[in-house]
């Protein structure tokens, strides 16, 4: 007889809405030699209208802009603590204790149908466009796939990705990524051995 983990037979097989929203958001860090894309106003009612979670003429602030980096990079932190990264395990308790925080700030209602349930953002504006970001999060908790959210480990990469490895153990978001640290580790051998 086998065991499945609580939420194993709801874990998304590969990507969904929730992780695209969460993986998009976080990859506008500039990361790899990548701008950063997340610099003022403009960039970020930018994003947010392509993420679907504000209407173009609505109110965005500097201050917005300089929340939603903070909060960008507690997400990534937590992803690169879902991947192993060192880093990620050291700044891991500051993140979630900022998560925890801020999450007070954007609150989620449920909002029941004959299809189901799901929590959606209780706001409009930029707010509720920063809810939809912890509804994303909740959604994939629910589901199993929280841990799958990753932060590639290649450091000229960086990049989240959604790791679709059957036991979750995924390190980088493309092959790319996995033959270049492979050939590095390879090289860094031969020069000890010779």
């Amino acid at each position: 007889m086998t065991t499945q983990q609580p939420g194993a037979e709801q874990c998304p097989p590969s990507v969904c809405h929730s992780s695209d929203l969460l993986l998009g958001f976080v990859n506008t860090a500039p990361w790899g030699g990548n701008p950063e894309t997340m610099n003022g106003a403009e960039d970020l009612s930018a994003w947010l209208a392509r993420a679907g979670l504000l209407d173009a003429e609505a109110d965005v602030t500097g201050a917005d802009a300089a929340a939603a980096r903070e909060l960008r990079d507690a997400f990534i932190m937590i992803f690169r603590a879902h991947s192993g990264c060192a880093d990620g395990q050291d700044a891991l308790p500051a993140a979630e204790r900022y998560i925890q925080r801020i999450a007070q700030r954007y609150p989620l209602v449920s909002q029941l149908s004959a299809e189901g349930c799901r929590l959606v953002p209780a706001q409009d504006g930029v707010l509720g466009g920063f809810g939809a970001l912890f509804a994303a999060a909740a959604d994939l908790a629910a589901r199993g796939g929280w841990a799958r959210l990753k932060m590639c480990k290649d450091p000229s990469c960086h990049r989240g990705f959604f790791d679709k490895t059957r036991n979750s153990s995924g390190l980088y978001c493309s092959t790319a990524c996995s033959t270049r640290m492979a050939a590095r580790a390879y090289r860094s051998r031969s020069k000890k051995s010779a």
